[in-house]
């Protein structure tokens, strides 16, 4: 590409990249998603075993949608607008360097950072599971772990925007969690909307209910990166029982069974 200097790109994403080495943010994210996946497997497992990958998944799959795009958030909200607020954005940009080589540096540096975290804690966990109950479902928990590098990235891509778009990181924080929360009640917008117009829920608790769910439901489901992640996630392990809605959805039977007696045993014991 004429006047494009790609060694600009890499000397700016290697920067963002150590960066986050040196304050030791990626291990302790990644300490904390090896935590959560071996957590999950013995919630999902019940009675004292681990669960299957898929059960697995499952279990963690609410959590990770929660994390992921809050950890995106946080990275990327203020690579643009902090900086320019502190001047030091202007420093970069009065050098040899294009403006788009900028931005395509912090993004793909930030990007690595994002991509590395859910892969040394789901990949690490991940090996545990399969070192106890067998690797079945392997291909398919990598599909996981792919996918929700990408559910990461998407984020990460839009809070990057809007950080450019904002004056100040108090601006670019507030489009964030704007972004974030939208995310996360779009699913049941989309469920009150169906009730509304004179559907049920327990169209949503049973395959019969969801074969039955009109085209323009599922048709909204590409405005929502969550339920469209966590759709493409059930749909890895061939499940086809698969419920959109944030908190509650892509949970399979099993999955929410398992979890929800498990807890109520610990609760059960704490209480004794």
């Amino acid at each position: 590409m004429v006047g494009f200097n790609f060694k600009s790109v890499y000397t700016i994403a290697k920067k963002e990249f150590m960066d986050n080495i040196r304050s030791r943010w990626i291990i302790a994210i990644s300490i904390i998603f090896i935590i959560l996946t071996i957590v999950s497997s013995y919630v999902a497992g019940g009675q004292g075993e681990f669960g299957g990958m898929e059960a697995t998944v499952a279990t963690l799959l609410s959590i990770s949608a929660l994390l992921i795009p809050l950890i995106a958030i946080m990275l990327g909200f203020s690579t643009i607008a902090g900086e320019a607020e502190k001047g030091a954005l202007y420093v970069v940009l009065s050098y040899p360097v294009r403006r788009v080589e900028v931005l395509l540096g912090k993004f793909l540096g930030l990007g690595s950072v994002l991509a590395l975290t859910p892969l040394i804690g789901f990949g690490l966990g991940g090996i545990v599971i399969a070192a106890t109950v067998g690797a079945e479902e392997g291909l398919a928990y990598l599909a996981f772990i792919g996918l929700s590098i990408l559910l990461g990235v998407m984020y990460l891509s839009a809070v990057i925007c809007i950080s450019a778009l904002c004056s100040t990181r108090v601006r670019a924080i507030a489009g964030g969690v704007i972004l974030f929360f939208w995310a996360m009640i779009y699913g049941l917008i989309v469920m009150s909307i169906y009730i509304a117009s004179g559907g049920s829920y327990e169209d949503f608790l049973s395959p019969s209910g969801l074969s039955s769910l009109p085209d323009w439901f599922w048709a909204s489901v590409v405005l929502s990166p969550n339920d469209t992640n966590q759709m493409a996630i059930m749909q890895a392990f061939g499940l086809e029982q698969v419920i959109v809605t944030p908190h509650i959805g892509a949970q399979t039977a099993e999955g929410q069974k398992r979890a929800g007696t498990q807890i109520a045993e610990l609760v059960r014991d704490a209480l004794k």
